[in-house]
């Protein structure tokens, strides 16, 4: 089983989320922290066409779990930088089945990859969102930003 929590929604459809269900019931909504504690393999899902499908807002609301209105949505369920980083690589390529070529930086891995301005884990919590994107790399080719050819990619 592959749960795939979708982080996303806390934010952009959490207050509805939280108006539709009773409050005893508001720790059941998109669980994340008690996937983890289990031993399962939490992947990030950008959650696309329902909500704006952005993988730092998606490492975001994963970590600070708030919805658009600034309101807690479950905090319990939040998860750390490092765990919203790894759901999105790892996870991902884990849910896809996908973990033997892709999710890690590694020999032998496919060179996707993304050049940011500074690091979610460096950075607190509430700026993550606001980090940009310098390059992208799918192949080992440069797709976005003005970064050369990857070293044998």
């Amino acid at each position: 089983m592959i749960p795939i929590p979708l982080g996303r929604f806390a934010a952009e459809l959490g207050y509805g989320m939280l108006a539709a269900n009773a409050p005893e019931r508001h720790p059941w909504l998109y669980r994340q922290r008690s996937l983890l504690a289990t031993g399962l393999t939490l992947p990030d899902s950008l959650g696309r066409p329902v909500v704006t499908g952005a993988p730092l807002l998606g490492i975001h609301d994963m970590v600070n779990r708030r919805t658009a209105a600034d309101a807690p949505f479950n905090s319990g369920e939040a998860i750390t930088t490092e765990q919203a980083v790894c759901a999105h690589a790892a996870g991902s390529a884990y849910a896809s089945h996908a973990e033997s070529t892709r999710g890690t930086v590694a020999p032998g891995r496919l060179a996707d990859l993304v050049i940011l301005s500074d690091d979610p884990t460096a950075v607190s919590p509430a700026s993550i969102s606001g980090i940009s994107v310098l390059a992208t790399f799918t192949g080992g080719e440069c797709r976005f930003g003005r970064v050369g050819r990857l070293a044998g990619g």
